[in-house]
């Protein structure tokens, strides 16, 4: 029986780490990119080391994941905050730019270059992990970067998704609805970090977003906190398949 294959960006740690676990279990190949290495004692896991914003060194990763089996799933993990959550008319402009070029160009790359090979073999999804804070009355003082940079990549999915799904590729969003033990939150106390999240919490979600069937029903960006407490959300969602 052939294995499902997905690429996670981002998948030496945190939120990434966690997804390509999971997927592990789950019975897929996984390929994780990241400018780090990553030991994930399992035959089924490969990784390779590379920059999302450097287009020759991202594409060969994802040309050499291909190469290892058909990519069903891409999920762009990988992104960056300003950990000193400055007010924005004190954040240096080369902080601003380089948050900027990976959480939104790296996105940009990672819908392109899989995008189109996922054309090409007429199915597939992408899956980009943004964040509550990317929604207009979610805006958060001392963030504006990663809010700004979030934001966009909801709108390049959705722009995405026009142009792929007919193609047969969904393209679609997830966000966790509550502060994750990534690293992002050094500054709370350790009082505060012990309440966080933890990475794995995405999962579920992740899962059934990787696994769509291709056939275009528009873009969704998935809450996960009612995607995990609500079943009338999830049905919701299914129903929308099924419909078409």
């Amino acid at each position: 029986m052939n294995r499902r294959h997905i690429v996670i960006t981002g998948a030496a740690r945190g939120i990434g780490r966690a997804l390509a676990e999971r997927f592990l279990a789950e019975g897929w190949l996984v390929t994780g990119v990241d400018l780090g290495a990553a030991a994930l004692a399992d035959p089924a896991y490969r990784h390779a080391i590379a920059d999302i914003t450097d287009e020759p060194a991202f594409d060969a990763a994802l040309e050499a994941a291909w190469a290892r089996a058909p990519v069903a799933a891409v999920i762009g993990n990988a992104a960056l905050t300003d950990l000193a959550h400055r007010a924005a008319i004190d954040l240096p402009y080369a902080d601003w730019q380089r948050i900027l070029r990976v959480n939104i160009d790296g996105a940009f790359l990672t819908g392109r270059l899989a995008g189109r090979r996922m054309a090409a073999q007429g199915h597939g999804n992408i899956v980009f992990v943004t964040s509550s804070l990317a929604f207009l009355d979610q805006a958060k003082a001392e963030d504006a970067p990663y809010c700004t940079s979030k934001s966009g990549v909801e709108m390049l999915a959705r722009v995405l998704a026009l142009e792929l799904g007919p193609q047969g590729v969904n393209v679609n969003t997830l966000f966790p609805s509550v502060k994750i033990d990534t690293g992002f939150f050094a500054h709370l106390s350790e009082a505060e970090r012990a309440e966080l999240a933890p990475p794995s919490i995405l999962d579920p979600a992740a899962l059934w977003l990787a696994g769509r069937m291709p056939d275009y029903h528009g873009p969704v960006s998935i809450d996960q906190e009612r995607y995990d407490a609500d079943p009338a959300y999830r049905a919701s969602l299914t129903q929308e398949e099924t419909a078409a």
